[in-house]
Parts: structure tokens; C-alpha cells; sequence
């Protein structure tokens, strides 16, 4: 890569010989407003700010605000594929649930998986209707992150569809040598845990933990060695996660006004998870340096080694996409 136009800001690729702008690859590509205001409105959208009260108080009009956010969440989810699903991580224990958004016209249900050593929301997906697409989806996502054949509990509600395509997905061929179609065989370091809430009189009665596949002893070593000495089956790590969203993104709030649309709740979804994962240090994640005793915060993305430091949310947005052909090889 070299300069093309330092005025213009304007550099040449040498494998292409096409040139291209310094925003290229970014959600700050081809707008003309300040690149300060747009990181300051995303920052406000990101933590949960309500687009009237940022129209208000910059001038801003409403579908400009929608526009950034459809940009800036186009631009958070390829950023979560191109950091997470081209690495082979070993991330131990993982929790599944579902949320029911409200749109307009009716509702619709977000999938959400995240990882218990590191906090980090792995990835998520919207859909009209809570069936197999919508489940498959975010566990094929899961399955490209995950290093072959490495330990991996699954933690999930009592939908068995959950299960279902954890079975499909986490499957490798067994050859034999013999003629015809291998095998496909789960992995033999595959858990998947249940954890079913009965409900009495309008709250929950009891809890039922069961294994639906793998072995107890190995499922329970995975979550002491994610969660410490006295932890057990349970989802209480994402639907913790579920409640930080449902606090950041207006749209996902109980019994309010701003309901949107599909592709609203997926963009907020993304951007808002990109900013949790790269730029929010997380209490729990906090060590203390061997020597000096120093206090270090550590960032869900920190936590999980995909980065070294925590990044600013203008950091994120000027985040330029390696192009498609391009794989990502240097930890960021």
C-alpha cells in the first residue's frame, strides 16, 4: 500500500492498483459531517442514549441518527466475524438463551451466545420465528470460532432445539478406509447442559439441571475451571449479558415506545455488542500485576487474547476491514 494523495487522503493498493480514502473499509466512508460528531452519537447510542434525545440536542435529523446506527452496526458485526471466526479459540464454557423484542408490527426473538471465562458476546441473530434457521445460525458461528476438538460445554435453556443443532453442528468425519460416506460423530470433548425453569403462581418454582450430552465428570471440570470451585449448571452469566442489553439498546426494553425494526434491533444488536466486547472493561475480568499489585482492567476481548489493550470507540469505528480476499493473520 502506498500514498496516493496526501490533500485528499487518498492511498493506492499495489496488489489492485486501485486507490481509496482513508475511511475506506469504516461506517465513516462517504459521509460529510464531522468524523468527532459521528464517534460522540455513536458513543451515546452504544450506551443506551435515545435517538429523540440525540436529535434534540445536536440538530440532528432522525434518519441521519438511524443511518449512522445501521452503519455503525453493519460495521460491528463484520468486525466481530473478521476477529472472532477467523481464529480457532479455546472458549471452554458457552451460554445460549433468546430474547423477544417487540417491533412494529409484532415481535421478534434475538439469539445470543456468550462465552463464561471471558465475558465475550460471541455473536447473535435475528429472526421473526424462534425455530432451527435462527438457532443454526448462531451455533454454525459458534462452530468457526471454536478450535477443533477442544473442551466445549454448552449451557441452554430447556428449547430443545438447542441441543438439536449442537449435535448437527459439532460433528467430524470418521474414516474408516472403507467404501461409501464416513461417519459423522460428535466431538468426544462436546457437553451440552440444560437448565429447565418451572414456573408456579407467575414465578419460577423450581430448576431442573440435566446433561443432554457429553460426560458429568468432564462438564464438571470445564465449569470449574470457568466459573471456580462452586459453580454448577446454570445460564445466569448470559442472561446477565441479556439485561446489560436490554439497559444499552432502547429498542430491546420492556414495555416501551421504542420499538423499531428487524434490521434496527440486529444493528443495534451488533454495534452495542462490538463496543461491550472491545471497549467496556468488566469488573469481574479485573487482575492484579504480580509485582507492583497494580489494579488491571481487562476488556472481554483482553480477556479472550484477541487484543492487548482497551480500544476507544473511536478506535472501533476507524477499525478499516481487511478485504474479503484477505485473510487476518496479526493479533490486533
Amino acid at each position: 500500500m502506498g500514498v496516493h494523495s496526501k490533500a485528499e487522503r487518498r492511498y493506492r493498493c499495489h496488489t489492485c492498483n486501485k486507490t481509496f480514502t482513508e475511511t475506506y473499509g469504516t461506517p465513516l466512508h462517504h459521509l460529510k459531517s464531522d468524523t468527532a460528531l459521528v464517534a460522540l452519537v455513536l458513543t451515546l447510542l452504544a450506551y443506551g442514549c435515545p435517538t429523540q434525545a440525540i436529535v434534540h440536542a445536536y440538530n440532528l435529523d432522525e434518519r441521519t441518527v438511524g443511518d449512522w446506527l445501521w452503519r455503525a452496526g453493519q460495521h460491528g458485526k463484520a468486525v466481530q466475524e473478521a476477529l472472532l471466526c477467523q481464529e480457532r479459540l479455546d472458549l471452554g464454557q458457552v451460554q445460549a438463551d433468546e430474547l423477544c423484542v417487540r417491533v412494529r408490527g409484532g415481535h421478534v426473538w434475538l439469539a445470543t451466545v456468550m462465552t463464561v471465562a471471558s465475558r465475550m458476546l460471541l455473536w447473535g441473530a435475528v429472526s421473526r420465528t424462534r425455530d432451527t434457521a435462527l438457532i443454526g445460525s448462531v451455533v454454525a458461528q459458534v462452530r468457526r470460532m471454536t478450535r477443533l476438538q477442544s473442551p466445549l460445554l454448552w449451557a441452554t435453556d430447556g428449547l430443545g432445539t438447542w441441543a438439536t443443532q449442537i449435535g448437527r453442528v459439532f460433528r467430524e468425519k470418521v474414516m474408516t478406509g472403507r467404501r461409501g460416506r464416513p461417519r459423522l460423530l460428535p466431538w468426544a470433548e462436546l457437553h451440552v447442559t440444560q437448565v429447565v425453569k418451572r414456573f408456579g403462581k407467575g414465578r419460577v418454582g423450581r430448576v431442573e439441571r440435566r446433561l443432554a450430552c457429553g460426560d458429568l465428570f468432564e462438564a464438571l471440570k470445564v465449569i470449574r475451571e470457568t466459573q471456580g470451585t462452586w459453580g454448577t449448571f446454570n445460564t445466569a452469566y448470559v442472561e446477565r449479558l441479556n439485561a446489560t442489553l436490554r439497559t444499552w439498546i432502547p429498542a430491546l426494553t420492556r414495555r416501551s415506545r421504542h420499538a423499531g425494526t428487524e434490521g434496527s434491533v440486529e444493528a443495534g444488536f451488533f454495534w452495542v455488542g462490538v463496543v461491550y466486547n472491545f471497549t467496556r472493561c468488566h469488573p469481574s475480568l479485573m487482575q492484579r500485576h504480580l509485582v507492583s499489585g497494580e489494579r488491571l482492567d481487562r476488556t472481554p476481548a483482553m480477556a479472550l487474547g484477541l487484543t492487548d489493550r482497551r480500544w476507544t470507540v473511536e478506535e472501533v469505528v476507524r477499525y478499516r476491514l481487511p478485504p474479503p480476499h484477505t485473510a487476518l493473520h496479526a493479533v490486533v
